[in-house]
C-alpha cells in the first residue's frame, strides 16, 4: 500500500499541478536530422538506471502547452516502482517545468481508499481531453483522468510525501480495457498507443469528447521480427473493440500514429544507432533510416503546431523532441 486519502482536498487535478514549482527540462539540440527542437530532463531523471521514458503524448490544457512521458520502473532489490507520468509545462520554451505524476490502483481499505502502484510498461500514452489512456502489454489499455492527480499529504515539518516511493503526486486508475479483435483471433500485445489525428483545420472523428463518444485509437506491438501488428481501435460505452489489423513486416517498432490517413511508425536500432521513421501505408512503407536520435520510443502528432514528437529511452541520450509534420508525414520525406 502506498497511501491512503483521509480527505477529498488531496485530489489537486491537472490545474493544481501546474500551478505548483515543478523540476526543470532544457532546451537542447537533439541528435538526428528530423529533430528540430527538444528538450532533455534534469540530471537525475537524465541518468537514472530505475526509471526509463516510453510513452508521448502533446496538446493543450486551458491554453496551457503541455507534453506528456510516460515511464516505467526497473525492478530494484526485489521490488518494481511500477509507472509513472510526467507532465512537461511548455510555456517556458527554454526552461520547462514537469512533475512525475505516479500511477496507481486504487483498493478499498477499510474506510479509507489505499493505492497500489500499476505495473505496466507504459510503452504508450494517449492524451483525449481529461483521459489518459496507457499501453499495458497483455493487460489491454488502462484509462486514467487527469482531474483526479492527487497530491501527497506531507507528515512532519518539511514537505516530504508519505509514500515510499517518493512521489508528490499520484493519479488513480478510472478504467480498464481488454478489446476484441473482430478479425484476429491471435491475443494482441498492447506496446503502443495513440490518438488517430486529422489537419488542424479538418473535421476529425478521431477528435474525442470527454465522456462517451467513440474514440478511435491506434495500437500497435513491439517485436524483434518482422511479425508485429498495427490495429486501429474504437471505444466507446459499450467498450473497446480493434477493427483493422495490419502487419507491415517492420521490426522493432515503438511507436505509431495516423494522421490524415498517413500512418508514421518509429522504430529503434539499439543505443549507438540512430532510430528509423517509416511512413506511408501498412502495404506499402517507406524507410527513413537513422533520422531519428538512439532510442526513439513512442510517437505523437500535435496538428495545431504542425509537429510529430517522439520520446527516447536510453541513459544520458533521453531527449523529448519534436519534428516537422508536414515534411515527414509526405510521401517523398
Amino acid at each position: 500500500m502506498l497511501h491512503e486519502v483521509r480527505t477529498s482536498s488531496d485530489a489537486i487535478g491537472l490545474t493544481g499541478l501546474l500551478a505548483m514549482h515543478g523540476r526543470r527540462a532544457r532546451r537542447v539540440s537533439v541528435p538526428g536530422s528530423a529533430a528540430v527542437e527538444g528538450f532533455r530532463w534534469a540530471f537525475r531523471d537524465r541518468w537514472t538506471q530505475t526509471w526509463w521514458p516510453q510513452g508521448v503524448s502533446v496538446g493543450e490544457h486551458e491554453g496551457i502547452p503541455l507534453a506528456m512521458v510516460s515511464w516505467y520502473a526497473q525492478p530494484r532489490h526485489g521490488r518494481s516502482m511500477g509507472s509513472r507520468l510526467s507532465i512537461l509545462d511548455l510555456r517556458d520554451a527554454v526552461r520547462p517545468r514537469y512533475h512525475h505524476v505516479l500511477l496507481v490502483a486504487p483498493r478499498r481499505d477499510g474506510p479509507a481508499i489505499a493505492f497500489d502502484a500499476v505495473r505496466v510498461h507504459a510503452g504508450g500514452i494517449a492524451w483525449a481531453g481529461d483521459r489518459i489512456f496507457v499501453a499495458a502489454t497483455f493487460g489491454g489499455i488502462r484509462e486514467f483522468r487527469l482531474s483526479d492527480i492527487v497530491r501527497v499529504p506531507s507528515r512532519g515539518p518539511l514537505p516530504r510525501p508519505t509514500d515510499p516511493f517518493g512521489h508528490r503526486f499520484l493519479l488513480p486508475q478510472f478504467a480498464s480495457y481488454e478489446p476484441s479483435a473482430t478479425k484476429h483471433d491471435d491475443r494482441m500485445r498492447y506496446s503502443f498507443v495513440s490518438v488517430e489525428s486529422a489537419s488542424a483545420d479538418a473535421t476529425s472523428q478521431a477528435e474525442p469528447a470527454d465522456g462517451g463518444d467513440e474514440l478511435r485509437l491506434i495500437v500497435g506491438e513491439y517485436g524483434t521480427s518482422d511479425k508485429p501488428r498495427l490495429g486501429r481501435m474504437r471505444l466507446g460505452d459499450d467498450g473497446a473493440v480493434i477493427d483493422e489489423i495490419h502487419v507491415p513486416g517492420i521490426a522493432g517498432m515503438q511507436g505509431a500514429v495516423v494522421h490524415d490517413g498517413r500512418w508514421l511508425v518509429s522504430a529503434g536500432r539499439g543505443d549507438e544507432s540512430g532510430g528509423d521513421l517509416w511512413v506511408g501505408t501498412p502495404g506499402a512503407m517507406a524507410r527513413r533510416q537513422g533520422v531519428l536520435p538512439p532510442g526513439p520510443e513512442d510517437l505523437a502528432v500535435w496538428p495545431e503546431r504542425d509537429q510529430l514528437w517522439c520520446v527516447t529511452e536510453f541513459p544520458g541520450k533521453r531527449w523529448v523532441f519534436a519534428m516537422d509534420l508536414e515534411r515527414w508525414a509526405s510521401s517523398d520525406g
